[in-house]
């Protein structure tokens, strides 16, 4: 076992990068990638770690970018042998069974708004092992005692949270402040920064209207408003107390990272 390859899995996952990770999962005969090596492959082809070289590695390297490519994880056979039919260029003569498991980013929430129902969607994200940061203007509504889980906080006006958060650390944006001026001046800013994420804002129709409007005052045009922002944000299941719009919300995060989660091919 490679301790690196697992701290190199664990950053990845937290910097929202998809790969794949090949394992071999069953060794048979002489082989030189034993039992548990393990191989990360980025969909640019970089590799760390091995499962045993060679043409084995090579053939493993496309079935992964395949993998990341299609979102599919499967298991595959491997003949060292190349008297064997179907066997690769190699003496070794046993054979390995290797999984392939393409790796989705998970969601990181960035949620401004601690109130009531910023609250109730970071209670959720701990039950769910999502991860979430908090920011609000006021310092107390973003605080370690009321958000003790959270990966960041930014007790900071719009302005500077866009200043200061690497805003490619996020899957959503989800604007649930306590102040209209406020979440409009947060939302622009993301929209002017180009934030590639979910973007959702609480509230009604008339709200939408006006944040269109407040939008392309700035330059944002109309057709990039409706194509980006989510308003009202949550599944149409007629929430109402904020634990309902937190599940309403959830659920729709949870649809769309199902989306992109693999599926197990044959091997």
């Amino acid at each position: 076992m490679n301790p690196e390859v697992f701290r190199r899995i664990v950053a990845l996952i937290e910097g929202r990068v998809p790969f794949a990770v090949a394992t071999i999962v069953e060794a048979r005969g002489s082989v030189p990638g034993k039992l548990g090596a393990r191989m990360i492959v980025l969909a640019d082809g970089t590799q760390d770690g091995t499962v045993g070289g060679a043409g084995l590695e090579s053939q493993v390297t496309e079935i992964a970018l395949q993998a990341i490519a299609t979102r599919r994880s499967g298991t595959h056979r491997f003949e060292l042998a190349r008297q064997k039919p179907g066997g690769l260029d190699s003496v070794c003569g046993g054979g390995v069974e290797v999984f392939v498991e393409y790796i989705a980013p998970r969601p990181h929430l960035l949620i401004y708004g601690g109130g009531h129902v910023g609250l109730a969607i970071a209670r959720l994200c701990d039950q769910l092992d999502y991860a979430y940061s908090i920011g609000d203007v006021r310092p107390e509504f973003a605080s370690a005692e009321r958000f003790p889980n959270a990966r960041a906080r930014f007790p900071l006006e719009p302005a500077a949270v866009l200043a200061q958060a690497d805003l490619a650390l996020y899957s959503h944006l989800l604007i649930v402040g306590h102040s209209h001026q406020i979440d409009g001046e947060l939302l622009c800013g993301a929209l002017e920064r180009g934030f590639t994420g979910y973007l959702g804002v609480i509230g009604s129709e008339t709200k939408r209207r006006e944040f269109r409007g407040r939008c392309a005052a700035r330059g944002i045009p109309e057709a990039t408003f409706d194509a980006r922002v989510d308003c009202p944000i949550g599944l149409a299941i007629d929430a109402e107390t904020p634990a309902e719009i937190a599940v309403a919300v959830l659920a729709q995060v949870i649809q769309g990272y199902r989306a992109t989660t693999p599926r197990v091919s044959p091997g």
